[in-house]
């Protein structure tokens, strides 16, 4: 048992290892530089949908200042802190592009990025069947969550920035009845369509990732990526990058009008990509 233990921990004590010592490096790297920050660059995205993959990804590169969602300096509770407090640290940080997470403050992205132009958005989406999967095994009270939403009277950042056009969607969708399933597949629906209701897709500053493309071949999207926000591509990082969690489950049961409609929004997004 001790054995097969440590079979398991060891690639995540080695991987700890190795990021531990890679941001040693890169620290050591940053301190020789004049401090000239110039991009601001914020990651968004449904949740499970891998922004955290991406993050991690743009930490691998040494021309990166990086702030994850638990990063207290950046954020109090998963929500971002002040424009001030912002301000303060890309104005302090030694990298030329400075990295912010806005997963739970994307209706704040038009503002965010007329304060610290230049910036760039990149905004990551998944194919909403494994978002649902992932959402059902780490999330629980899907549907009461979703029922709060359709109310109209969730005041957290669930529920700021919900269109009206959203907010009727979910009136018309949400009963008493409403699965887990079909739940987290209208939350996917919700946060993913703000990508066109907030202009992105008329934005030259921001670029849409399909997460199955980066998993499933890394290195041309991370090169492309990499051209966008002006840094050299992390491709060291991309051999951490794997595609099995691409349908690893069944599709989930959702209801049919709700997967039409999911189904719908995600071939505007694959149009949008291409």
């Amino acid at each position: 048992m001790q054995l097969e233990n440590a079979r398991k921990t060891l690639p995540v004590l080695v991987t700890n290892l190795r990021r531990t010592s890679d941001h040693g490096l890169k620290r050591c790297f940053q301190s020789l530089r004049p401090s000239t920050p110039r991009t601001m660059v914020f990651v968004a995205g449904c949740q499970r949908s891998g922004t955290n993959m991406l993050m991690d990804l743009l930490d691998a590169s040494y021309e990166t200042d990086v702030y994850h969602e638990h990063d207290s300096r950046a954020f109090e509770r998963y929500e971002m802190r002040s424009p001030e407090v912002l301000a303060q640290l890309r104005q302090r940080s030694r990298a030329p592009v400075t990295v912010v997470k806005a997963i739970c403050d994307m209706e704040r992205l038009p503002e965010l990025c007329e304060r610290f132009e230049p910036t760039k958005v990149l905004w990551i989406y998944r194919d909403f069947r494994d978002v649902v999967n992932s959402m059902l095994v780490s999330f629980r009270h899907q549907a009461r969550q979703i029922q709060r939403l359709a109310s109209g009277a969730d005041d957290s950042w669930w529920g700021r920035g919900l269109s009206a056009d959203s907010l009727a969607l979910l009136r018309e969708c949400v009963t008493p009845q409403i699965s887990d399933a079909s739940a987290a597949a209208l939350q996917w629906y919700v946060r993913a369509v703000m990508f066109f209701e907030l202009g992105h897709d008329q934005n030259p500053a921001a670029r849409l990732l399909n997460y199955e493309a980066l998993v499933r071949a890394p290195a041309p999207v991370l090169q492309d990526m990499g051209g966008f926000i002006g840094i050299c591509p992390p491709l060291r990082a991309a051999g951490q990058v794997f595609g099995h969690s691409v349908s690893r489950r069944p599709a989930p049961a959702i209801a049919p009008h709700v997967e039409v409609r999911c189904l719908q929004l995600l071939e505007r997004l694959h149009q949008a990509c291409d």
